[in-house]
């Protein structure tokens, strides 16, 4: 009997946690609108068009954002280590290609955990700032802090069937004595352009310096899977 007892315990514990394990939707393949293609009980937070495939038509990246709050686990310094954990509302980024002779918008990929979401910007609120697209070229900028301020800039561009990041910025200062370290990244050239300075004194505080960057291969989507978990250099996260 006791034996009997403590199995059904075991699953009835094990059927709650299934229960609290969240599971994103997949985004559909294909739409006429992104209204069409916006989940049941998710919101579209931002939007943007222009071309990203270089076929002069406007393509759509989107950020999507669930309706409800949830337990939500982060990664920080590498692709696997799950060590932050925020009760918060989940995003969803989109890429759609649209396709020239029908009109449809055309998945090219889902991602469910590169977008900052609205908890992780410290004091300074929604890290989320802007989402652009120009020369073919995808822009994701986050900010966020307290005294001490940060703020992230990834490019990526569609290559080879896949996206690639192809630039990046990384800004480190404090809000009120200026003091910075910037770190610009190119890794089509290899190249890792460093400031250190003062904000408020650019022209005649800060040193600036050049070196080549060491990595085996460009990241992507799938291999980057969100800001501060790749450590590009001993204690240096992007």
């Amino acid at each position: 009997m006791k034996v009997f007892c403590f199995y059904i315990i075991m699953l009835c514990a094990q059927f709650s946690f299934a229960q609290k394990t969240f599971v994103f939707p997949k985004i559909k393949t294909q739409g006429s609108s992104v209204e069409q293609l916006t989940p049941p009980d998710w919101t579209i937070i931002n939007r943007v068009y222009g071309d990203l495939n270089n076929d002069a038509s406007d393509d759509l990246a989107v950020v999507f954002e669930y309706n409800k709050p949830i337990d939500e686990t982060r990664v920080y310094g590498d692709n696997n280590t799950d060590i932050i954990k925020e009760t918060q509302k989940p995003r969803i980024l989109a890429i759609f290609f649209k396709d020239k002779l029908t009109g449809a918008l055309k998945l090219s990929t889902q991602n469910n955990d590169f977008i900052l979401r609205s908890e992780e910007g410290g004091k300074l609120g929604d890290p989320l700032q802007q989402m652009a697209i120009k020369d073919q070229q995808l822009y994701l900028r986050f900010k966020g802090g307290s005294e001490w301020r940060w703020e992230l800039g990834y490019t990526f561009k569609f290559e080879n069937k896949d996206w690639f990041l192809t630039s990046a910025i990384n800004l480190y200062f404090n809000q009120n004595t200026g003091d910075m370290t910037e770190r610009v990244y190119d890794f089509k050239t290899r190249e890792l352009f460093t400031t250190v300075g003062n904000l408020h004194r650019r022209d005649i505080a800060n040193r600036r310096t050049s070196e080549v960057l060491y990595f085996s291969q460009l990241r992507t989507f799938k291999t980057f899977k969100k800001p501060w978990a790749w450590e590009i250099m001993p204690n240096v996260y992007l």
